[in-house]
């Protein structure tokens, strides 16, 4: 079924981290970073002093003033909302979940509220959970909201591991929202939209752990760091490169196209190395649009928030067809969909 997209909102952190500031703290040479990322600045919640958050820069502050722009542009008011999704793998809390902090600071009532534990196909999942609902009749407008602050679990130091080092360079924080509605309400057709978790027996090529129930709390693991992110880097982008290639054959599968059809390619803003690929299956630069120079990946959030630049540089118009795509490498998964922009 069609889906409408009834409105677009972006929220990113106040301070912006260039890449001479990375340098410093990660050891690695701010043109290296550009080199390896096209990656030139970030933005980050973490304070200066501190890893903590600034004050007003939680997840769910992020996550709350992105989903109120969204409902702004929408011109809708919060009781128009009957649910909400929130996506993100950096949370404010293990419990409670993101969505139940989202809402109270948007001052949501009585809604359908479900949180996504998801990495760059989140939005995506999200999606294909709001279609389900508005399809049994049980949701008219719903909020979607994914949202990441990575920055506070990083670590520098020439003693941290070389890879988390290099995920403090490419990984930015923000939060990206999108209100959804039924068919036969006004606004851009969201349609297609798929989600494949492909079964790839190979572990994780991004493996966060966290201090959960596996890896619980103790000194000797806060020692080793064993609570960072972890990435083989040489392999997410081959098999990474894989996947989101399925994912658009999946979705223009589904609706009939090539990749002619499409005015634009949003993929997942994973590296800068992306626009090179894209080049190699024949999408040249126009087509191509991205922002990680500017705002690093910021992994679920990445498409909404390049969505809601290109729109709010007028860069969209009647009759446009937009292909959005994600791999998801740590559960070497896929997700995307097409958008009619009317």
């Amino acid at each position: 079924m069609d889906l409408r997209l009834a409105g677009l909102g972006a929220c990113l952190p106040d301070r912006i981290v260039t890449n001479d500031e990375v340098s410093d703290l990660v050891g690695i040479g701010a043109q290296r970073i550009a080199e390896l990322f096209e990656v030139r600045r970030r933005h980050w919640v973490r304070r200066f002093d501190a890893p903590e958050p600034a004050e007003g820069q939680h997840c769910s502050d992020l996550a709350a003033e992105a989903g109120r722009r969204a409902l702004r542009d929408a011109a809708l008011d919060v009781d128009a909302i009957d649910t909400l999704v929130t996506v993100s793998i950096t949370p404010d809390f293990a419990n409670p979940p993101l969505d139940r902090l989202v809402a109270a600071k948007l001052g949501l009532g009585a809604v359908v509220g479900i949180d996504l534990r998801s990495a760059c196909a989140g939005l995506f999942r999200a999606l294909l959970v709001v279609e389900g609902l508005i399809a049994a009749g049980r949701s008219r407008c719903a909020l979607v909201v994914a949202a990441e602050t990575i920055s506070p679990f990083f670590r520098f130091g020439r003693d941290v591991p070389k890879d988390q080092r290099l995920n403090a360079a490419l990984y930015g924080d923000g939060a990206g929202a999108m209100v959804v509605s039924a068919a036969g309400s006004q606004g851009p057709r969201l349609q297609h939209v798929v989600v494949c978790s492909t079964g790839d027996p190979r572990p994780p090529g991004i493996t966060f752990r966290g201090m959960m129930s596996a890896t619980p709390p103790s000194p000797e693991r806060y020692a080793a760091m064993d609570y960072l992110g972890h990435q083989d880097f040489r392999t997410v982008l081959t098999r990474g490169t894989e996947l989101f290639w399925q994912a658009g054959n999946a979705v223009m599968e589904r609706a009939g196209t090539t990749i002619e059809s499409y005015r634009y390619l949003l993929a997942h803003q994973a590296t800068g190395n992306m626009r090179s690929l894209a080049a190699k299956h024949g999408v040249p630069p126009e087509k191509f649009p991205t922002n990680i120079e500017r705002v690093g990946n910021t992994i679920a959030a990445s498409i909404p928030i390049l969505l809601e630049e290109i729109r709010a540089e007028g860069r969209l118009a009647s009759g446009d067809r937009l292909l959005l795509l994600a791999a998801e490498s740590s559960t070497w998964s896929y997700g995307g969909m097409e958008i009619l922009w009317e």
